[in-house]
């Protein structure tokens, strides 16, 4: 038997009632925390851009009252009438079965949650609440992401892993797709468990083995090729000397796959990177060579511009901050690396360049993709109605096609799976496909 805690958040958002306003009627700041509860309806708001009011009725969900019942606990008394008016755009995330969907097609009646703008809670009067969604999602989405504790009937065991696949219940990410695409570069580790003492999630490729309660765990860069037959089973990929490292991540490699860029970190967190050539495809890789004028900081994630290889951007952070920005390497204009002015790097994290054919930079801020495109920044994104999560984008040689990152909402850790979508023009790309299902 399981035992389930209710998250003190959780209970806020339930048992909230009026507190002693002045003027019941007037909006009043309040604390931001998670709403549970039923959609009510949901209505379009006019205006120049799309957006929508959510009508939630707040209340426990049923799960944990019967867990609650279960444990022999009383049944927190929700406040009659409690309603909440949740503003939702097309920057909201919302989730339906763990994957993006469309606020309209939520039924009535569902179970939801909803996860405020930070800053943005009003109480008016006792019994409403209104607030802007960061994320609105079903509860089932909700449960199995921050709540796994709390296990359902019609819960699927975790699966039995295919080291020949690509995407699997571990975390795929830094895909680095060579010409066309049809020869693909990416890395993977293992997932924590949400039990203390439960199995990490994920294939056992070669070169990934569990961590021990103390270390970090491995991260391997793969390749793979697609052929005929699909995929071909992804292949460790070995640099001399390296095998005690934690990470080990290719982020450049040319079009005949002779020279590479790669981030190394080391157990104590130290992160530097190296470069290695050999002479053709079929010989393995030199030993890597650490680059220099990257400063003092956490290089990371370097590649170069088209064309060069001399130039490059990477990530680091600089003077203690835990903070990411990306800095630029010219050796024609300086013997150091220059950090790259607003309105690439904001206060946010920006980290995971890459180069497109055309030297179009893509990086990530936040969870949120850009490129930068003759100076101008803009966000990439998939066709959705609301905003669905992707990040590390990198396109192929020829343009035609993006490869990306996209989560699927898992504890502890986001289950990260690689995607592929055809680059339309400008800052737009198609639907994306699983790249294990990806036949161009």
């Amino acid at each position: 038997m399981f035992r389930l805690t209710i998250p003190a958040a959780l209970l806020m958002a339930i048992l909230v009632v009026g507190c002693d306003l002045l003027n019941p009627a007037r909006p009043t700041p309040h604390a931001d925390t998670n709403l549970f509860g039923n959609l009510i309806e949901v209505r379009s708001e006019e205006g120049d851009t799309e957006a929508w009011w959510v009508r939630v009725r707040i209340g426990l969900p049923k799960a944990f009252a019967r867990a609650e019942a279960g444990e022999g606990k009383p049944t927190p008394v929700v406040e009659q009438g409690m309603v909440a008016d949740v503003f939702v755009t097309t920057d909201t995330v919302v989730l339906g079965d763990g994957v993006p969907m469309f606020i309209e097609d939520i039924s009535p009646g569902s179970e939801v949650v909803v996860v405020p703008v930070p800053g943005s809670t009003r109480m008016v009067g006792t019994t409403n609440i209104t607030v802007e969604a960061n994320y609105f999602m079903d509860f089932d989405t909700y449960r199995k992401w921050q709540l796994p504790a709390l296990v359902m009937d019609g819960d699927e065991p975790a699966p039995i892993e295919d080291p020949s696949r690509i995407n699997t219940a571990g975390i795929e990410g830094a895909p680095v797709p060579v010409g066309d695409g049809r020869t693909l570069y990416f890395t993977s580790r293992l997932r924590a468990p949400a039990d203390p003492n439960g199995v990490w999630a994920g294939a056992r490729r070669d070169g990934l083995v569990e961590p021990d309660p103390d270390t970090r765990p491995v991260e391997r860069t793969y390749r793979t090729s697609l052929g005929e037959n699909g995929w071909s089973t992804p292949e460790l990929v070995v640099f001399p000397g390296l095998d005690e490292m934690a990470v080990v991540r290719v982020t450049w490699l040319d079009g005949d796959e002779t020279a590479c860029l790669v981030t190394v970190m080391d157990a104590d967190g130290g992160h530097w990177i190296g470069q290695s050539e050999r002479n053709s495809a079929d010989d393995p890789w030199g030993e890597l060579q650490r680059l220099t004028g990257l400063g003092d900081g956490v290089p990371r994630d370097a590649v170069f511009l088209a064309g060069s290889r001399t130039k490059l951007v990477f990530s680091d952070s600089l003077g203690g901050n835990q903070n990411t920005d990306l800095l630029l390497l010219d050796p024609e204009v300086s013997d150091t690396a220059q950090i790259l002015t607003p309105p690439i790097n904001t206060a946010a994290n920006e980290w995971g360049p890459r180069v497109g054919p055309a030297n179009e930079l893509f990086f990530v801020r936040g969870d949120r993709q850009f490129m930068v495109d003759d100076g101008a920044v803009r966000s990439v994104a998939i066709p959705a109605r609301h905003r669905a999560v992707m990040t590390q984008a990198a396109p192929t040689a020829d343009g035609e096609w993006v490869f990306l990152c996209m989560p699927n909402y898992t504890p502890v850790e986001l289950d990260n799976d690689i995607f592929v979508a055809p680059w339309i023009g400008e800052n737009r790309l198609g639907v994306p496909i699983a790249v294990d299902d990806w036949r161009p």
